[in-house]
């Protein structure tokens, strides 16, 4: 990939050092698939994303974060999946190009996750305040506008979903026997957005046994979130299926500082018996 993929890792290192805050949500989803797609021109995408926020701005003229939450809601939805046609790939749903922010802009069809950044870029540049959520199983956001909040799914066109469309989609998920918690309807920031976005990809490829591939994904998910403890020890798991048994060694230990420092005590304890028994085959 050469100069462009080391720009990327640099990228990437460097919003890992970032606060929340300043991270660019859409432009780092673009650096994550020019990983997986190094031929793609990320000015063309950038473009396309510009003409998503003009159209946006023209449909909310008159002050969205004032408007009523529900025509501010339908108003963005008319753009993204009417204008635009931005839909969940109910088909192909475990295509892993869903995963893929330039994959989607092409196909015009993504996870729920890949079209709520598309719907927060979009957002963050008209001032509304949109937010995901940490909802189980199938992304969606939250959207205020003049003291009143509404969630919706990207997936499924930008609707508005209700507490009972919640719990029905919970329990599509997580069982008929799943309640809705407060925790489900936290809102999330940017750097837990992009890790849920690459653990999808993560999941389809420890799935499918491709370990190289899953350690490229845990390594940059590391690159944006490298105090994250729990990236630390599943790096380790996989430079052991890789018989790299001094980096694996590497990883644990690194994973113990971590999680001692933040009180992550489960975390510790896995990975210095991991790290335990790592030593004990390489004696």
């Amino acid at each position: 990939m050469g100069d462009d993929a080391d720009e990327t890792e640099r990228e990437l290192r460097a919003a890992g050092a970032m606060p929340d805050a300043g991270l660019d949500i859409a432009h780092l989803a673009l650096l994550l698939a020019a990983r997986d797609r190094p031929e793609i021109s990320p000015a063309s995408y950038r473009a396309h994303l510009d003409e998503l926020v003009a159209a946006a701005r023209d449909a909310l003229r008159d002050a969205p974060a004032m408007m009523p939450a529900s025509i501010a809601a339908g108003a963005l939805a008319g753009v993204m999946a009417g204008m635009f046609r931005y839909l969940g790939d109910t088909e192909t749903y475990d295509d892993p190009r869903n995963a893929n922010l330039a994959h989607v802009i092409d196909r015009r069809k993504g996870l729920p996750v890949t079209l709520g950044i598309l719907y927060l870029h979009v957002a963050s540049k008209l001032g509304l305040e949109l937010a995901g959520l940490n909802f189980p199983g199938h992304f969606v956001l939250r959207l205020r506008c003049a003291d009143e909040a509404l969630v919706i799914d990207p997936f499924n066109g930008g609707q508005a979903l209700s507490a009972a469309d919640l719990l029905a989609l919970l329990r599509s998920v997580e069982g008929p026997q799943a309640r809705l918690t407060p925790e489900a309807c936290e809102a999330v920031g940017t750097r837990d957005i992009l890790l849920r976005l690459e653990n999808n990809i993560l999941g389809r490829a420890i799935r499918a046994n491709d370990f190289g591939r899953a350690r490229e994904v845990v390594t940059r998910m590391i690159w944006l979130a490298p105090q994250r403890a729990g990236l630390r020890f599943e790096l380790g798991r996989l430079e052991v299926h890789a018989g790299h048994m001094g980096a694996a060694a590497d990883a644990f230990a690194t994973c113990i500082d971590l999680a001692s420092g933040l009180g992550e005590v489960r975390i510790a304890g896995m990975a210095e018996e991991a790290l335990r028994r790592l030593k004990t085959k390489l004696n």
